[in-house]
């Protein structure tokens, strides 16, 4: 179902600053992305420009613990939780859900290629079941050219047909249109016709 009320706008891809011992800095953290917001931009924590898996879970759990606290809104917030471990995704999802998260920006299983269709939807499938919660939204991460495993029309048609309150939309970083518009005509809302509740960012 549509909601009115999901994220909309523009994402902005949240660097991570880091101090001279490698740890994350999170006093320039919180002021980067309360200046982004200042500027009408939502954030996109912990996706491929914040090195997200170049930080360790616990990190990233405490950064956004430490964003909430210092009043960043979390519904400006679509925080990456995909990982190859199925249980670290669940725990970071879990954490973004509770702390109310406009949605979760999910990575689908990238270590081993050649994963077969059936393998990604199990991977989402499992997640959805086990984090359980009904405010969850997930936007499919697809980046082929980092992550090789990828997001087809046919797999969110499976996704959006078992968990259609819970797969949200997608972000499509592929760099090529005509796969974006694929998405656009198979699953977007488009005046005139169906609405699907699935939104594509690019």
């Amino acid at each position: 179902m549509f909601q009115a009320n999901r994220i909309r706008g523009v994402l902005a891809p949240v660097l991570t600053p880091f101090k001279s011992d490698l740890s994350p800095d999170p006093q320039r953290f919180i002021a980067h992305c309360r200046w982004l917001v200042s500027q009408n931009c939502g954030l996109a924590v912990f996706g491929t420009n914040s090195e997200a898996n170049s930080l360790s879970s616990e990190e990233r759990l405490t950064l956004l613990d430490q964003l909430v606290a210092a009043g960043v809104e979390p519904s400006k917030m679509m925080p990456g939780t995909g990982c190859c471990s199925i249980g670290e995704t669940v725990k970071l999802t879990s954490h973004a859900v509770k702390h109310g998260c406009a949605g979760v920006l999910m990575l689908p299983p990238f270590y081993y290629k050649e994963v077969t269709e059936e393998g990604v939807y199990r991977y989402f499938s499992e997640v959805v079941q086990r984090v359980g919660d009904r405010r969850l939204k997930i936007y499919l991460y697809h980046i082929p050219a980092v992550a090789i495993v990828g997001i087809t029309p046919r797999l969110v048609e499976r996704l959006l047909k078992a968990y259609a309150g819970s797969i949200a939309g997608m972000k499509d970083s592929s760099g090529d249109w005509n796969n974006t518009k694929t998405f656009l005509d198979a699953f977007a809302a488009r005046a005139g016709g169906p609405v699907s509740g699935f939104d594509v960012f690019v």
